[in-house]
């Protein structure tokens, strides 16, 4: 329970890596905000919206538009549509907005959060790992070193 008084939870869905690399094959090379990250978007909202719809949860949204580097507008369009096919509620957000983001980097050095600077995938963090140099790391398999 933090200040607010409100107890706060959290639902951990087990990640699923083969059906990520099935869904993303021959996507490896997409810079991040491309269709590759649009793919995963669905299949995460999807699992999510079907975990809400059978929980019985009254909506469900990603925090993933509170970074400047995630279309809101893309990741909500993805959300009502996952919604719809599971009939869930989908909680439409731009949480970057209104100074969002500042609070969250704030929030998380005053209670320690860990923040990192790609979004999860594999091909997210090679991209970061290495210099810009014109070309792109993410070409490379996730097998690849």
């Amino acid at each position: 329970m933090g200040d607010s008084g409100l107890a706060v939870g959290a639902v951990i869905i087990p990640w699923e890596p083969k059906l990520f690399y099935e869904q993303v094959r021959g996507l490896e090379g997409e810079q991040e905000g491309g269709k590759r990250c649009e793919v995963c978007f669905g299949l995460r909202l999807d699992r999510t919206a079907r975990y809400a719809a059978e929980h019985g949860y009254d909506l469900f949204t990603t925090t993933l538009t509170i970074s400047p580097m995630k279309s809101a507008p893309l990741l909500n369009r993805i959300g009502e549509e996952a919604a719809k096919r599971a009939g869930a509620v989908f909680l439409n957000s731009d949480f970057k907005k209104r100074g969002g983001y500042l609070l969250s980097t704030q929030l998380s050095r005053e209670y320690g959060i860990y923040r990192q600077d790609y979004c999860g995938c594999v091909f997210s963090k090679r991209e970061r790992a290495i210099p810009n140099t014109g070309s792109s790391p993410a070409r490379q398999s996730p097998s690849d070193p």
